[in-house]
């Protein structure tokens, strides 16, 4: 976990040179910070690892125009799967040559704002959509360049969300592509590669680089058998980040040393293809902290309760998808834990528990909770209107700037 590395300074909270008084008294709580150092820090030990890869931002995880922005211009492309965040992905600066659209349910028009707007590939899950995908490049008049999702038969990770290895509204299964695919009369959209996302927040090298081995030997079969030349191979994503105060950092250097082979005898068959990494959450999760105010404190038969005024309703995640996110009472950052403490909201039902049983120093009204890697599926994965309490802010640290940037 990065924390100490992207928010700690002696002792004391802050986020590229704003510190933690400075946030508070110019933005009321709760909100959410991003550090825009840890974000390129991030995209930069992913490139480093894999230069020949193209990273495609996933703009589900977060999709902030300034974040986005930030990633933009580090040098990242971008994967959407909605007409804004296509148009986000556009405005942000992201290349149209860069931009990959995935999404399960694409309709006709989604299709032709894609192709419209010039972006390198549509990614098609069906026949179906690869149908659509041509009868709109053809009354666009334009060529169409198509990735086929496979929903693949390898061997599943351990993870919370895995989208392969058995029935899945994602892609065409493995075992039946070819014959699905395959003499299709395609006439203005072209297939071009393959695109498989297997699981989400994966932090066993040794299954990545399984997988990265899969995919390699599978896009060469698939294009030989279904007839078209190889030009993208699209890996998904899937690396995870330690949640957990035990998880352990992904080895990224091991990936790649694994791989190392088989990436190399790859790009020597097929050395126009481009390679290419969408990733979310490692990009931008660890450079986000949800920030809430410590309202009233109570003691209810042998549980303390921090009562706060940012709860499920602006950061969901730790309540729907269960996931524990570290807390750390951020004024007190030097202070030893003394005790558990469950970290609620102001929402009236007893599932508004954002952080159960988190150790912590003694919790006292005034007090700044932060809830740790935030900055993925964060503010737009949340309950913002539900009591209408009013919507957290988003700020961006940037070399000892603060901007508000909601969206």
């Amino acid at each position: 976990m990065r924390f100490d590395e992207f928010f700690v300074r002696e002792g004391r909270f802050v986020a590229d040179d704003v510190t933690l008084d400075e946030m508070a008294s110019r933005h009321p709580t709760p909100f959410y910070i991003y550090s825009a150092s840890a974000v390129r820090t991030k995209y930069r030990l992913l490139k480093d690892q894999f230069p020949a890869f193209d990273i495609c931002y996933s703009l589900k995880a977060n999709p902030n125009p300034a974040v986005c922005r930030v990633l933009a211009e580090a040098g990242a492309g971008a994967e959407v799967s909605s007409p804004r965040e296509l148009a986000t992905a556009l405005n942000a600066g992201f290349a149209p040559d860069s931009i990959i659209y995935v999404a399960p349910a694409k309709t006709a028009a989604d299709i032709e704002r894609a192709l419209a707007a010039g972006i390198y590939a549509i990614v098609a899950d069906s026949t179906s959509e690869l149908e659509l995908v041509e009868s709109a490049a053809r009354k666009l008049g334009r060529p169409a360049r198509v990735l086929l999702r496979i929903n693949t038969m390898e061997r599943q990770p351990e993870a919370r969300e895995v989208m392969v290895g058995g029935p899945s509204k994602f892609g065409f299964d493995e075992e039946r592509v070819v014959a699905e695919a395959a003499g299709r009369e395609l006439k203005q959209a072209r297939i071009a590669g393959i695109q498989v996302y297997s699981a989400s927040q994966v932090l066993d090298p040794a299954w990545l680089a399984e997988h990265i081995e899969y995919v390699l030997k599978l896009a060469r079969r698939l294009s030989r058998e279904a007839g078209f030349k190889l030009e993208c191979v699209d890996f998904g994503g899937g690396f995870g980040i330690p949640y957990g105060e035990n998880d352990k950092e992904l080895n990224l250097g091991l990936v790649a040393a694994m791989t190392q082979k088989s990436r190399d005898e790859f790009r020597e068959a097929e050395p126009g293809c481009r390679l290419v990494f969408e990733s979310g959450r490692y990009l931008v999760a660890e450079s986000g902290v949800f920030v809430t105010r410590v309202v009233r404190v109570k003691e209810s038969r042998g549980r303390v309760f921090a009562i706060c005024d940012g709860g499920m309703n602006a950061f969901a995640r730790p309540v729907f998808m269960r996931v524990r996110h570290p807390a750390r009472l951020l004024n007190k950052l030097g202070e030893k834990p003394t005790q558990e403490v469950d970290v609620c909201g102001p929402i009236c039902t007893p599932l508004d528990c954002i952080a159960k049983g988190a150790r912590l120093p003694q919790p006292e009204p005034g007090d700044l909770v932060g809830l740790l890697n935030a900055g993925a599926y964060g503010y737009t994965m949340s309950l913002l209107d539900f009591m209408s309490l009013g919507r957290p802010a988003e700020l961006l640290a940037d070399n000892g700037g603060l901007r508000l940037v909601s969206s």
